[in-house]
């Protein structure tokens, strides 16, 4: 089995990793506990982390932290454990939201936070491309760590309450951060970032953590939250778990649904690693009357499927299957706490890795019990199946292979974009665009064996009732489809669909960028309504729907290059920033808000250098609805 053959880092690095996870549990109480103290009254700010606008990258990995808070009365907090920084994949972070930390802090009206953005260890890879990116700033040096001051909201500050749970969202704009210089795999960075109460996401948070205890009478569980894949640093606060007869969870690669799970999750050692799925409690969600924040879970994840320091993981998804061999594409791959190749680095990419299996290799499905008397094997894996397998690696400076074949398998729920062909009640055939979470062109895909072919992708949309009928469906419109792909060599059909969403009800992004020095006259009109862009000296005007994919010079089913003056409506948006990484970003949550500072900042010896807005485009008209706003300042 895994466990026996893992090689876990010896001696006095094994130590210091116990010790960290017992000091880690020990934080985490002492945090808590401190709220009560006579002396110091605290409160919570339960961070998280999403990402917007990360269509020209594979992977795009920097080290994220909250430095410090300011409070209306000049008290600046640095809270315990923010400083430690943490690596994100910040395109994985789009379609969920991350838990960063819930530590406390002294009780207060918060009116800005200092994010700091550290640059010196990226693992950055633009899209199709097989070597790495190289980031620079304007300067084009390495831009170390950079600390952005995002002033948030003045009618919407981070109130902290004693005992109490307040959320706080941290929103990067990757589109407005960065300009990519393709050919010669160069990324200029410009960090613009957001940070907003109550946050306006509405994705499933990711928890990761260490178990703490399990309490099955009140069917919830602790954890001390460790986020994004941190194996060294001890955690930052503490998390209860809600669960209820629904969840779903997979143990060392056993699965349950309900109370038998957490009944697995109790039996497990203590500080044994775990991710839990779901929506953060409270309205607004992370808002309690608790020091401690609640989640409840739809799945859990603990011990070995985990990234845990001591076993090693590929993620990406199938791009061609040979026998027993899985060629992956966008291999994240993670390992052991004692190779960690700086602070809390525990992980690297590789464009193309192969994973080993075989009839021993254990497959799990996230959310799905098999029927009774059957089970999943790597037959169940196919072209296209978004994994993380756990086995032994080898590497050398180009190639990644994985020996999962006493390992573990997991398929996870895969996106794919097509345009519709036909469809009907239960059934919807797709001319495929892209698959996986980063969008992989359908071109970098071998079907051989698998019954499939990308110009008629057959999908079973039967699961989902009315949801799944497109029969009324033009042909020629843009479809996401979530699922799983059908078992090697089944087709048809190829997919089995979880849920289908046409590319309008998507977010799309109209990113515009101005060569130069960008410039001082970005709208021909502007007020709190509506905004009118002036696309003179533009290097780049776009609007990417859906996969996030960049036009290239051209059209495509997602993304529709603007030849036209758009407009664009904002009066019904409910995020907007202004600002640069130099002398700041401040938050607005209404239009009114946004136009009159604007106008301020506009005063013709300013100049944009990025516009990106998010909401949705009628190509029809040249009209754009905008849900969030961003102006980044050269």
């Amino acid at each position: 089995m895994i466990l026996d053959r893992a090689r876990a880092k010896p001696g006095a690095l094994g130590a210091l990793r116990l010790w960290i996870y017992g000091f880690g549990a020990a934080l985490a109480a002492a945090l808590a506990g401190c709220s009560t103290s006579t002396h110091i009254s605290n409160g919570t700010p339960v961070v998280t982390v999403n990402a917007q606008a990360t269509g020209d990258f594979s992977t795009y990995v920097v080290g994220i932290t909250v430095y410090s808070l300011k409070r209306s009365d000049g008290y600046i907090a640095y809270p315990a454990g923010y400083t430690a920084e943490e690596f994100a994949d910040l395109t994985q972070r789009v379609d969920l939201s991350e838990l960063l930390n819930a530590v406390g802090i002294p009780t207060g009206t918060y009116t800005s936070v200092v994010i700091g953005i550290d640059y010196s260890f990226p693992i950055v890879y633009l899209n199709g491309a097989s070597s790495a990116a190289t980031l620079q700033n304007t300067s084009k040096v390495n831009p170390g760590t950079v600390y952005v001051t995002v002033t948030l909201d003045p009618s919407h500050p981070l109130v902290i309450g004693v005992n109490r749970s307040t959320p706080l969202a941290l929103d990067f704009d990757v589109a407005a951060s960065n300009t990519v210089d393709a050919a010669g795999k160069t990324v200029t960075v410009k960090p613009f970032v957001e940070a907003v109460t109550p946050p306006n996401d509405t994705e499933q948070v990711r928890a990761r953590g260490l178990i703490v205890a399990a309490n099955g009478g009140q069917d919830n569980f602790i954890e001390n939250v460790r986020p994004f894949e941190d194996n060294v640093y001890s955690t930052v606060g503490a998390l209860q778990v809600n669960t209820n007869a629904t969840t779903y969870y997979n143990v060392n690669g056993k699965v349950y649904v309900g109370p038998a799970g957490l009944t697995a999750v109790g039996a497990l050692p203590s500080n044994t690693p775990i991710v839990a799925d779901g929506t953060l409690d409270g309205s607004p969600a992370g808002s309690s009357s608790s020091i401690t924040p609640s989640l409840t879970a739809t799945q859990v994840y603990a011990g070995t499927v985990v990234s845990n320091g001591q076993f090693e993981h590929v993620r990406g998804i199938v791009s061609a299957i040979s026998s027993n061999s899985l060629t992956v594409l966008g291999a994240t791959y993670l390992y052991y706490a004692g190779f960690c190749s700086t602070g809390n680095l525990c992980y690297t990419y590789y464009p193309t890795a192969t994973v080993k299996v075989s009839s021993a290799t254990l497959v799990t499905k996230d959310g799905t019990m098999p029927a009774s008397g059957s089970g999943f094997s790597t037959q169940s894996v196919s072209v296209g199946s978004q994994i993380d397998a756990v086995g032994l690696g080898s590497t050398n400076s180009s190639a990644l292979t994985l020996d999962a074949t006493s390992g573990l398998l997991r398929l996870q729920s895969t996106p794919i974009w097509g345009t519709l062909n036909s469809g009907t009640s239960s059934s919807a055939t797709l001319n495929l665009y892209s698959l996986g979470t980063t969008s992989f062109a359908a071109g970098s895909f071998n079907f051989a064996g698998t019954g499939s072919a990308a110009a008629s992708y057959a999908v079973n949309t039967s699961a989902l009732g009315t949801a799944g009928d497109e029969s009324a469906t033009p042909a020629g419109t843009l479809l996401r489809v979530d699922g799983f792909p059908a078992s090697f060599g089944t087709a048809p059909p190829d997919f089995n669909a979880t849920a289908v969403t046409p590319g309008t009800s998507e977010p799309a992004d109209l990113i515009v960028e101005w060569s130069g020095s960008g410039t001082k006259a970005p709208f021909t009109a502007q007020d709190s309504t509506s905004l009118v862009l002036n696309l003179a000296s533009t290097d780049l005007a776009e609007v990417v729907t859906g996969p996030q994919r960049d036009c290239v010079g051209t059209a495509t089913p997602a993304c529709t290059p603007l030849t036209g003056t758009p407009a664009i409506t904002i009066s019904g948006a409910n995020q907007f920033a202004i600002g640069n990484a130099t002398n700041g970003v401040s938050v607005f949550s209404t239009s009114s808000a946004f136009a009159t500072n604007l106008g301020s900042v506009l005063n013709g010896s300013t100049a944009v250098y990025r516009f990106v807005a998010v909401g949705s485009y009628d190509p029809a008209t040249n009209t754009f609805t905008a849900t969030r706003v961003d102006v980044a300042l050269e």
